[in-house]
């Protein structure tokens, strides 16, 4: 399988799979968003937000490197299937929802999600920072979890959401099914 890397242009994917709500983006928004969050959103992020306010993605891999629990290093293919959209209605999850999601699994604030199925996470990390977040994956640990209390392993991906980017791909293999 050869991989595609994201290189700047048509980063969202067309037509989506999934009927989604369209909420209007502008800078008025994205100011509120950042006063209510207290944090400035990267440059790269908003520019690709204002083409499109979340959704699917073109460029939906990156490779996470990782150490299992007994220091062996592996790479593993992840998906990050969408970046969910800002707004301020209450009746659809948003990137302004990222307090109430981290809360309802016990993860820390100070996180801003991208994109989660609640086991695992893609955010922007900005506990000790306000601007320039590194994007951080957390996974669910479900050897150490328990019924009473989840585990977190917490994996940085990369230092700032310009370099995260550059480690998105698609494969560009086509499957092609012909009827014999």
């Amino acid at each position: 399988m050869k991989k595609v890397y994201y290189n700047g242009l048509d980063f969202w994917q067309e037509g989506p799979k999934y009927k989604r709500i369209e909420y209007p983006i502008n800078d008025e928004i994205f100011k509120k968003a950042e006063n209510l969050l207290n944090i400035k959103f990267p440059h790269s992020f908003i520019d690709l937000m204002k083409i499109q306010n979340g959704g699917e993605l073109k460029y939906p891999y990156f490779i996470l490197s990782a150490v299992d629990t007994e220091g062996i290093p592996y790479e593993e293919r992840v998906k990050l299937s969408y970046i969910l959209p800002i707004h301020f209605e209450n009746d659809d999850i948003s990137i302004l929802s990222s307090e109430e999601l981290l809360k309802e699994v016990d993860l820390p604030k100070g996180f801003i999600v991208l994109w989660t199925d609640f086991h695992y996470w893609v955010v922007l990390d900005y506990r000790n920072t306000k601007d320039n977040p590194s994007v951080m994956y957390i996974a669910e640990n479900f050897l150490a979890s328990t019924n009473e209390t989840t585990e977190w392993e917490y994996i940085k991906i990369t230092d700032s959401f310009d370099e995260f980017l550059k480690k998105l791909f698609r494969s560009s293999t086509n499957w092609c099914f012909s009827k014999k």
